[in-house]
């Protein structure tokens, strides 16, 4: 009888011993209707991925959205706080370009097949038929 509680004791202790805990990870909208995301009751700061999409939270665990600037690379989240990659941004008259890892393109890049060059303000003045940047000046190289 004992030695079936003992093993019995053994095999529960095993189970919970092996069996991961949950991690806790929400959204929290906070009182001045910022956004942070929380895990395991803290505040999550820099960047996160989540759900497949990068995310800033800042040194105040606050979601950053617009423009950030960081070890000289740009980068640029939308006001739903997703980190803009392999899309454009028109501000103020210029375009810009963020990469795959989300970095502002600053030099020459092939985007469909064809090439554009970062390395000065590009004024794009007009869309092609399907919605793709044409532009009018001479930093575009074919």
């Amino acid at each position: 009888m004992i030695k079936k509680l003992i093993t019995s004791l053994l095999i529960a202790i095993s189970i919970i011993g092996i069996t991961p805990i949950a991690a806790s990870a929400t959204w929290k909208q906070n009182s001045n209707n910022t956004w942070s995301w929380e895990e395991n009751g803290t505040y999550i700061k820099g960047w996160k991925q989540i759900d497949g999409e990068w995310y800033n939270f800042g040194n105040n665990g606050i979601m950053q959205t617009s423009w950030m600037g960081e070890n000289g690379v740009w980068y640029y989240c939308w006001s739903n706080g997703m980190m803009a990659h392999n899309s454009w941004l028109t501000n103020g008259g210029y375009w810009y370009y963020f990469d795959e890892g989300g970095k502002m393109v600053m030099d020459k890049i092939t985007v469909d097949n064809t090439i554009y060059d970062f390395t000065s303000p590009t004024i794009i003045t007009s869309k092609s038929v399907d919605s793709l940047p044409v532009i009018s000046t001479s930093t575009l190289n074919k």
